[in-house]
């Protein structure tokens, strides 16, 4: 055997010995802290990675005083999912002793404030109200159960507006009254906009915009208290009273 091959062998096997040593002291290592990281997708923090932090070692008992060996990743994960505002948790263990916790906060796209207050996120799914703060999204007020048809025609309106960029700009509250119909207020102009069910949306929307475009600049932005697009195929004005 040439001597290059040899050295070669040599250093390999050195290297083998440190790395298995390596992992050996790491497996014994006492944990040093937990580590959060939280992608918040674009929106406002509902919570914060400290708050995630705490709920992890409150949860576990004598998480800090185990060795790094002995920490579960995956009840750090189911700890991390009780959160009502994450989801997609991964953890694992880092060289320097650390618990490390990865996950990604749910999206709100409405907050409804009717006999309760919360949110309802990209999916459908309820998160409550955040002591850490508020999220600049569209509100729903009026007559929304807490579940069922009438919640579920308020989440569809606004993640009809969250999908489309173009319109969700236009409008800061959804209304439902008593017999179940939609209204939409708009950031400009002194006017609701009647939107009746969730049918039709991309028909009522685009008679909406295209009377936006062409009808109310002739007239005036608060000439009119409702505009409705309820039906198919028109718009239907409300002349503002006179006094």
């Amino acid at each position: 055997m040439k001597k290059n091959q040899i050295i070669s062998i040599i250093v390999l096997a050195l290297l083998a010995l440190l790395v298995l040593a390596a992992n050996m002291w790491r497996r014994h290592q006492q944990v040093k802290g937990v580590r959060v990281d939280i992608d918040y997708c674009g929106s406002d923090t509902l919570v914060t990675a400290q708050q995630v932090e705490s709920l992890i070692i409150d949860s576990i008992p004598g998480l800090l005083s185990k060795q790094l060996r002995e920490v579960d990743v995956a009840q750090v994960e189911q700890v991390v999912a009780t959160s009502p505002y994450l989801y997609d948790c991964k953890a694992t263990k880092s060289i320097g002793g650390n618990v490390m916790a990865f996950a990604s906060q749910r999206r709100p796209i409405i907050r409804v404030c009717a006999s309760e207050e919360y949110y309802l996120d990209a999916t459908g799914r309820r998160l409550p109200c955040s002591s850490v703060g508020s999220c600049d999204v569209i509100v729903a007020s009026g007559h929304i159960p807490a579940k069922g048809k009438g919640q579920k025609e308020v989440w569809t309106l606004a993640a009809y507006l969250d999908s489309h960029p173009d319109l969700s700009p236009l409008f800061d509250q959804i209304y439902r009254d008593a017999k179940g119909d939609l209204y939409l207020t708009p950031k400009l102009g002194n006017h609701l906009v009647q939107v009746g069910n969730v049918e039709r949306l991309d028909d009522k929307f685009h008679n909406l915009i295209a009377f936006y475009t062409r009808g109310l600049p002739q007239v005036g932005w608060d000439k009119y208290s409702q505009v409705s697009v309820k039906y198919r195929g028109q718009v239907v004005c409300t002349k503002r009273k006179t006094s």
